[in-house]
């Protein structure tokens, strides 16, 4: 797992909207943005063809959320009903291109959002915004989210990145208006959501989590569903929001919206081939086979996903100090046979040469890794002062050459790859011994014992998945952002300590022209991919099992966003 999420993970502008209608299902797009901005995009959808919110959708997932509120959502379960539950100034599409929710447009140097060399920050309020009690919705209201997320007493899961926002002022009721300590790239996912001062202001910010109408059935919202009826441990009842009003989006279309929970991936499986859910989320690659037959009137929706699956090398191990050992490990492994075999992939497209794999804006095409070459491996094993001895293993001044490889439990796709890593390293003559861990020892603290975050492992095999900005490259390859006691919750777990990718990933953040960050950005990656730190091996997927009836259900490359768009779905009769 990679990288956490900044509030809803946002940003993007809006322009007149232009229709050109062809028919009740026919797919309308906004034109081309009149700012010349590779973060922005046309949003296109399916228009309802109906006047009323009619019919009822069931979501289902294996899991059930702990905090449906943008202040304290971390996971995909807290995500999946936030997403209906509360707005935001702006949002991520599929194509990681921003679309404005409560915004007229989306801050930009190029519109003049983007004033001071990136140290003030406007942001234009719709003048209808309204909660769900249909009080208004005013720019103190954002102002009042921000001082509570910055609040310790509130004790909100992502503070960092809002706490580049030095004071905030709010000249009229929609105008907000964003003073940075400094020039911030990643601002846009970090612009501050709104929260109901009038329903929440005589708390104290440290009740807020222990107050289940705030953090987990939100009476007071402002999204384009609100709570109807909530049953812990079993499900969520939405109804449409009258008041939600956006610059994008134009539902709620969905009468009543449920979410339920089922312990299993089989038990969810069972429910979809039974008819008793309309959307089933969360599903994985090696989860797939529990599916089975899938009704007529069911289909997968497979989107390519900004994630990918990679080996870590710990370079505090003594033998990965050596390039050379780094890059032969990457040549011993066929990884298009891994897609081919394991993934059972046709084609080796899948096939992943770069942290920033495609759809990221940062993607760098020039970027290509090396293919299977074992004899070319074993070559410059040998330069290294490794050499064949008892066995056919490789020996160093009389030590073996032993690779501890850890991975996640519970999951037979990722052990089979492990599995096949193990024979390709062997077959040039290093050994390899597999470790597996639930994914609280995997993933957990310094100060708990993680396996990462201590560095307890030799090579890593687990997934990132990225957010739109790629600034949370910064939390995994920054030098500042080794774990150890005293800081034990940053995530540099491959021990990465470059100037070169220090300075670059620096700068980026330092620095709010997109352009400027996208050549900041091939800087880090080209030296990330030529000093061989981590080994990427291949994208992810991410997998929706949906009504065929359903219209504008658009898988998102950020896995945690697919939901992003739930305002605008409707089943056709």
């Amino acid at each position: 797992m990679k990288r956490g999420r900044a509030g809803f993970w946002s940003l993007f502008l809006v322009w007149l909207l232009v229709w050109m209608i062809s028919g009740c299902t026919s797919q309308l797009s906004t034109p081309a943005p009149r700012d010349n901005s590779p973060l922005l995009g046309p949003y296109s959808f399916t228009p309802f063809p109906g006047h009323q919110p009619s019919s009822r959708l069931v979501i289902a997932d294996t899991g059930f959320p702990t905090a449906v509120n943008p202040l304290f959502s971390a996971s995909r379960f807290d995500l999946e009903v936030s997403a209906a539950l509360w707005a935001a100034p702006v949002v991520f599409d599929e194509h990681l291109h921003a679309q404005p929710d409560q915004l007229t447009e989306v801050p930009l140097p190029e519109n003049g959002g983007v004033q001071d060399g990136g140290k003030t920050i406007i942001m234009h309020l719709r003048h209808d915004l309204r909660w769900s009690d249909g009080q208004p919705i005013l720019a103190s209201d954002f102002a009042y989210w921000w001082h509570l997320n910055q609040d310790a007493d509130t004790g909100a899961v992502t503070t960092a990145g809002y706490d580049q926002i030095a004071s905030i002022t709010t000249p009229d009721n929609y105008t907000v208006i964003l003073h940075m300590k400094r020039p911030f790239g990643p601002y846009l996912n970090y612009l501050p959501y709104a929260a109901p001062e009038h329903a929440w202001g005589h708390l104290q910010p440290i009740d807020l989590q222990n107050r289940p109408d705030v953090f987990q059935a939100p009476t007071v919202t402002d999204g384009p569903y609100k709570l109807a009826l909530f049953v812990n441990q079993q499900s969520y009842t939405l109804v449409p929001n009258p008041y939600y009003r956006s610059t994008t989006f134009h539902g709620p279309f969905f009468a009543q919206l449920i979410y339920r929970a089922y312990p299993t991936s089989e038990a969810l499986s069972a429910a979809l081939r039974s008819g008793q859910v309309d959307i089933a989320e969360g599903y994985t690659e090696d989860e797939l086979s529990s599916l089975g037959r899938l009704p007529e009137d069911m289909h997968l929706q497979v989107t390519p996903a900004d994630a990918y699956e990679h080996l870590d090398f710990n370079l505090a191990r003594p033998f990965f100090r050596d390039i050379r050992v780094r890059q032969a490990i990457q040549l011993a492994i066929d990884r298009c046979r891994i897609i081919r075999a394991v993934l059972h992939m046709p084609t080796c497209a899948r096939l992943a040469d770069q942290v920033e794999p495609r759809p990221s804006l940062v993607n760098d095409t020039s970027i290509h890794a090396p293919g299977y070459d074992p004899q070319s491996a074993r070559k410059l094993l040998a330069e290294a002062g490794w050499s064949i001895g008892a066995g056919g293993w490789l020996y160093k001044q009389g030590q073996r050459f032993v690779i501890r490889l850890v991975t996640t439990a519970s999951n037979s796709l990722r052990a089979a790859v492990a599995a096949r890593i193990q024979q390709d390293l062997q077959a040039v003559g290093i050994q390899v011994k597999l470790e597996f861990y639930t994914l609280g020892t995997f993933f957990g603290v310094y100060s708990r014992g993680g396996i990462l975050a201590t560095g307890a492992y030799d090579l890593a095999m687990f997934g990132y998945a990225n957010a739109p900005d790629p600034d949370d490259e910064y939390q995994v390859f920054a030098s500042s952002q080794i774990p150890d006691a005293t800081h034990p919750d940053l995530s540099n777990y491959g021990r990465v300590a470059d100037p070169v990718i220090d300075q670059a990933l620096t700068q980026a953040r330092n620095t709010v022209s997109f352009e400027a960050r996208v050549q900041d950005y091939h800087r880090f990656l080209e030296r990330l991919a030529s000093e061989v730190y981590l080994i990427p091996l291949y994208t992810a997927e991410d997998i929706l099992v949906t009504n065929v009836r359903l219209r504008n259900v658009t898988g998102n490359p950020n896995t945690l966003e697919n939901n992003w768009n739930i305002a605008d779905w409707w089943i056709a009769a």
